[in-house]
This record gives C-alpha cells, sequence and structure tokens, in this order.
C-alpha cells in the first residue's frame, strides 16, 4: 500500500468492505484539485445518477417513476475491477475532446491516473477522485448502451447508471406477461455482457431483477421505492424498513454514549457519521418527517429518553 494511504474495513450487510483513507493532508489535497480540474474541464454522461451535481438516488429512480416493466443489473465489483490503461485511454480522449490540438499528452494523464490509485487495478473507495474516474470510465458505455437500448422498439425506453447500478425501464400499454418481452429482454441483457467486455467489466447476474409493476404494486430502484397508488399514481419512498433500521441504530448509539463507562470505538463514531447520513437521505425523499412511520411502542419509547421525535435524538449523538 502507498505510504499515502491507510486502509480499514468496514462491515455493511454482513461483508466487509476495504476503505482508502489518506494518511495525510497533502495527498488529500492534491486529489480534492485533480477533483476541481476534472469537473471543469470534462462532460458526463447524462445517464450517470451517481457522484454528480444536483443528481441523488432519488432523482434515479424519479426518472423511472412512471414506467412498468423494470429491468436491474449490477456490474461485479466495479471499482476493484477498473482497467487502468482503459481508464487512461478514456481520459486522454475526454479532456481532448473540445481541443483542435492534443493539450493533455498520454503521459500527463497517466501520471494523473497513476496518482489516484493504490494497485494493480481498480480505484479505491475512499478516495475523493475515484467516483469522478469511475465515472468517465463507463461514459461510453452509457451513451452507447442508451442507444442500442433505442433499437428494440419498447415504449418509453429509459437508461440510468447509479455507479454500478444499471436501471433499464420501459412501458406495458397492453398490461401483457413479462414472457411477452423475453426476446426483448435476452437483447438487453444480451447487449449489456458485450459492451461490459470492452471494459474488462461483467454482471453480477446472481442480482438481476425483473419487476412487472402491471402485476405487483412495487419495485426498489437503488433504495427507493416506487409504489403504485390510487388513480394510476406513483409515489416515491425509501421504506418502512430502511427508516426502522435508523430508528434501531440512532437507539443502540445513544445509549451506548449514555454508559459512562463506554468508551465510543472508531467503529461507533464512524456509525454516528453513517447514522446523520442515512437519516439527511430519507429526509431528501420524505421532507415532512419520518415519524409517522413509528409504532406506538417505538414512539414512547423516544419519549422515555426524553424525546419528542427521532430527530431530536440523532442531534445529541454529536454533541
Amino acid at each position: 500500500m502507498n505510504k499515502d494511504y491507510k486502509v480499514r474495513y468496514i462491515s455493511t450487510n454482513g461483508k466487509k468492505r476495504k476503505i482508502v483513507t489518506y494518511a495525510n493532508e497533502e495527498k488529500r489535497n492534491e486529489h480534492i484539485e485533480i477533483k476541481k480540474f476534472l469537473e471543469e474541464n470534462l462532460m458526463f454522461s447524462k445517464f450517470t445518477k451517481a457522484y454528480v451535481p444536483k443528481s441523488s438516488i432519488y432523482k434515479n429512480a424519479r426518472a423511472h417513476m412512471y414506467n412498468d416493466i423494470f429491468v436491474k443489473y449490477d456490474i461485479e465489483k466495479f471499482f476493484d475491477n477498473i482497467n487502468h490503461n482503459i481508464l487512461v485511454r478514456m481520459l486522454h480522449e475526454q479532456l481532448n475532446l473540445k481541443n483542435d490540438e492534443e493539450k493533455y499528452s498520454i503521459l500527463e494523464i497517466s501520471e494523473l491516473v497513476s496518482s489516484c490509485i493504490s494497485g494493480k487495478k481498480g480505484l479505491p473507495l475512499g478516495l475523493v477522485t475515484s467516483p469522478i474516474l469511475a465515472n468517465i470510465y463507463l461514459k461510453d458505455f452509457d451513451n452507447i448502451l442508451y442507444g442500442k437500448l433505442k433499437t428494440l422498439g419498447l415504449k418509453n425506453i429509459i437508461y440510468t447508471r447509479y455507479a454500478d447500478d444499471l436501471t433499464i425501464s420501459f412501458k406495458n400499454p397492453e398490461n401483457v406477461n413479462l414472457e411477452k418481452f423475453n426476446e426483448e429482454l435476452f437483447g438487453i441483457e444480451k447487449i449489456i455482457i458485450k459492451l461490459l467486455k470492452k471494459y474488462k467489466l461483467k454482471l453480477n447476474l446472481k442480482k438481476k431483477s425483473i419487476i412487472n409493476l402491471t402485476v405487483s404494486n412495487h419495485v426498489r430502484i437503488t433504495g427507493i421505492s416506487v409504489t403504485k397508488i390510487t388513480n394510476g399514481k406513483r409515489r416515491l419512498s425509501v421504506g418502512k424498513k430502511k427508516i426502522h433500521r435508523l430508528y434501531d441504530d440512532a437507539l443502540e448509539l445513544f445509549i451506548k454514549k449514555q454508559d459512562k463507562d463506554y468508551v465510543l470505538t472508531n467503529e461507533d463514531l464512524y456509525n454516528i457519521f453513517r447514522v446523520k447520513g442515512m437519516e439527511s437521505f430519507i429526509l431528501s425523499v420524505h421532507k415532512t418527517g419520518y415519524n409517522q412511520f413509528f409504532s406506538p411502542m417505538m414512539q414512547e419509547k423516544l419519549l422515555e429518553l426524553g424525546f419528542n421525535s427521532l430527530q431530536e435524538l440523532i442531534k445529541k449523538l454529536n454533541q
């Protein structure tokens, strides 16, 4: 591992994830400047909804809100498998796109990429430059994929990518069974697999999901639920399960803090940060609050702890 970085592991959904962080402020500041340079000189695919200004998981789901058939895929170990040579080529092409002559040489781009990596392949999770480089890596993929999807003749076909999550949706005006779209669905998968090979990537087919909202009444897109309600309308929500998890995690951390004999660990401090981030995300969707999702018993527990709402309790976690 490069001396400019340090590694830690966090557990999410029972799996350990490797996170690379900065060992010194000098390297962090260098990456902040690189990120700023790239943002000022690059244009991103309109299909990518992660790590771009004025976008979010909520907007990613909203783009598909009034379609009926949803096809969801996951790119296997996306950040880990990004090929550095392809990344250099893509970045060189995109940075020189607006110039009649080569403004940035391959050598300069190679040096830039080398300063943002820590191994023989992949982009480290945790570095400020990794998300923007990952988006550029798949910019051409996004544009080519959408062009090919449009040739399938499906009504109102929409494609978005949120990091490694691909979502494709289209209308089903005749309310026909999914089997009627077998040929088109097979075509979609074949197109994606073939295109990803050019980028040394592949789909994780275990996470493939196809949902017909004319049969079901609910689909989740990158953590946001699209639900059918009355009069043909749709509603976006984060889902009760996520809100209840916020409640459980926040209460567990608050009770730990109240114990004078307990010393908060680095993992606890990270989880406080995570809980506050999760709450911000939930409030970005449920703008009027989320306490209505709690049972009377859950509300009573908050009152016992001296709070009228979970929002009040979460504010206390950093104090």
